[in-house]
């Protein structure tokens, strides 16, 4: 019975962005999340993250454009405890992490590939983990306001605890909807 792994997801951010004509941005943000199972209506996950970091765009060519992305944060999660095994807070850490990308786009097309390097180092526990993770998405602009996209991506964590290590790949296709008011 796979009904028990049944959850509501939610998320919200607010920023604030300052943005430089030489293509430095730098911002002060929250983000929010939560999961709710749906068998009995328990949040079993949440977290505030607040953060800041610092983002620089350039052009490479007249049709690739690089991102520079570094942030630091700490997250503040609370998570369904198990007596003497998990605790609430348990997955509370400080955060820094930085990417770099490209954009390329020839007509409809465009193809990104990205790289980021987190370092955790989490509150309760002797433990310290860094995470690399490689992406690469393809979007096909159908028209304005729709795009149709693949992605994949590789992550692999080396943590200090090594039952926390992992390597992890997906991939998926996609269709967005992108509405300007």
């Amino acid at each position: 019975n796979l009904s028990q792994f049944n959850h509501n997801d939610t998320s919200a951010y607010a920023l604030l962005l300052a943005q430089y004509g030489n293509g430095w941005a730098a911002r002060i943000g929250v983000s929010y999340s939560n999961s709710r199972g749906t068998e009995l209506d328990t949040e079993d996950f949440s977290e505030f993250f607040p953060n800041i970091g610092v983002m620089k765009a350039y052009t490479v060519s007249d049709q690739t454009v690089a991102i520079f992305d570094a942030y630091l944060g700490q997250h503040a999660t609370t998570i369904s405890a198990i007596p003497g095994i998990v605790g609430e807070d348990e997955l509370d850490n400080f955060e820094i992490a930085a990417s770099y990308g490209l954009k390329y786009t020839e007509g409809a097309f465009s193809l990104s590939p990205k790289y980021l390097l987190s370092y955790k180092t989490f509150d309760n526990d002797d433990r310290n983990d860094f995470s690399h993770i490689f992406s690469l998405k393809g979007n096909y602009l159908i028209n304005e306001s729709f795009d149709l996209g693949v992605f994949g991506t590789y992550t692999t964590r080396d943590s200090d605890i090594d039952s926390n290590d992992y390597d992890n790949l997906d991939g998926g296709l996609g269709l967005t909807l992108n509405a300007r008011f």
